[in-house]
């Protein structure tokens, strides 16, 4: 494990933003094919694999009805349609930020010590909000 780095991570409806912050070091925006600004946006795959990013704006112009430009959205929603499957919400946002823990890990050669994720104050409210990282998420 990497100590002392933290990366934040700002979920956001359109993008997606994160931060690297090492000890004794600016904090540094992580980036994803060369941008700070990761599309939110998720595709489904005809096999339920999920694309995230770039390469799902691009899945997505073909097959509009396996895309969610926003899952950030559909978070009171318990499943979605995309395409020919019901994918889970959790599962939407976790392949987002899955996207974001690998791209951190392959800049660091490790993983970050703690990882910060920033919500709407009114979030706080409602209990149950919880998100896995998805081994199969490609990113993009």
């Amino acid at each position: 494990m990497t100590r002392g780095v933290r990366l934040g991570i700002d979920f956001g409806t359109a993008h997606t933003v994160a931060v690297l912050h090492r000890p004794g070091r600016e904090p540094r925006l992580l980036l994803f094919d060369g941008s700070p600004l990761l599309p939110s946006a998720v595709c489904a795959e005809p096999d339920g694999r999920l694309l995230v990013g770039r390469d799902a704006l691009h899945a997505g112009s073909g097959s509009p009805g396996a895309f969610e430009p926003n899952p950030k959205r559909c978070i009171d929603d318990s499943i979605v349609l995309l395409g020919e499957n019901e994918i889970a919400v959790t599962d939407l946002i976790g392949a987002v930020l899955t996207r974001v823990r690998d791209e951190a890990a392959a800049t660091l050669r490790d993983t970050p010590d703690e990882i910060v994720l920033t919500f709407p104050a009114a979030w706080g409210r409602r209990a149950g909000r919880r998100f896995r990282p998805q081994p199969g998420a490609t990113s993009g």
